[in-house]
């Protein structure tokens, strides 16, 4: 919006309600930002086709979001989803494979606080994009623009399905520790076995992410390494948020989906295992009404 773009918000009904009644609310470390905004029920037509559509939802929402946003789809629309992982790219291109798919990922932790309020809670904001098939793309490029018009850490790559797996390598490791064990990084760090069983998984995932054909650099992992054995940490995932709110998480779109691929090749992965275990039952227990 601060860039120049011309956007327009589909969400559900409540959420499209406060965001007529307030506008869209942000508070970051990076500047806080409130804006009216344009806000269209699912089913409205619009009078010409976007040039993208930005999927900004959590996977247990994304068959929701898919038949929402399914009418606004023209020839030359480019659908951009933010989710994470990378499970999602097979779905969208099965549902709509006319339409030219980008691949994107955000690095930094946001949530919706309960007053409608966006709570960035990181002091950086990265968004990467690019298609999804080799080359470039010129709305990938002006997507690119107007967000670093507005202050956005952003940039277009023609690798956008090995960033994504950088990214899922950490996320699993990362979600899966932290909702194992109910804790932060630096709470598990200050268990016995904690150190360890957070390396195992990074290791587990890192076997995954080679075994598919997109290894992340050394570099990369030294800095996660770095990252995930920080003492002190205050870190937690969104996952476990969700957990604790009682929210639907991404487990089986994250821990599951790494897990089937390790299944798949044949990898040991036994802490991560017991993590997509533990999230499974939660879900479990919020099919039962009884979290």
């Amino acid at each position: 919006i601060t860039g120049g773009a011309d956007v327009t918000f589909l969400t559900r009904d409540a959420r499209a309600a406060a965001l007529k009644t307030t506008g869209l609310v942000v508070k970051s470390p990076l500047g806080d930002f409130s804006a009216p905004v344009k806000v269209i029920p699912a089913g409205t037509a619009l009078a010409s086709p976007p040039d993208a559509v930005v999927l900004a939802c959590k996977e247990p929402a994304l068959a929701e979001a898919l038949d929402a946003v399914a009418p606004l789809l023209g020839a030359q629309t480019r659908l951009l989803p933010l989710l994470n992982g990378v499970r999602h790219l097979d779905t969208l291109a099965a549902r709509f494979p006319d339409t030219t798919l980008l691949g994107g990922i955000v690095h930094g932790a946001t949530d919706l606080r309960p007053d409608g309020v966006i709570a960035h809670l990181s002091s950086f904001m990265t968004v990467i994009t690019g298609p999804v098939a080799t080359g470039s793309d010129p709305v990938a490029d002006e997507f690119v623009a107007k967000l670093k018009a507005a202050g956005v850490d952003a940039y277009a790559t023609h690798e956008i399905r090995q960033d994504m797996w950088n990214k899922f390598v950490f996320l699993a490791a990362f979600a899966g520790i932290t909702c194992l064990m109910r804790a932060s990084i630096g709470t598990i760090l200050q268990t016995d076995a904690g150190r360890a069983r957070i390396l195992h998984l990074l290791e587990e995932t890192r076997a995954v992410a080679v075994a598919e054909g997109y290894a992340p650099p050394e570099s990369l992992m030294e800095e996660y390494r770095a990252l995930l054995t920080e003492e002190g940490s205050t870190l937690t995932s969104s996952m476990l948020r969700d957990i604790d709110s009682g929210r639907r998480t991404e487990g089986a779109h994250i821990l599951g989906d790494m897990l089937a691929r390790a299944r798949k090749h044949e990898l040991p992965a036994p802490v991560l295992a017991i993590a997509a275990a533990h999230v499974q039952a939660y879900e479990r227990r919020l099919d039962a009404k009884v979290v």
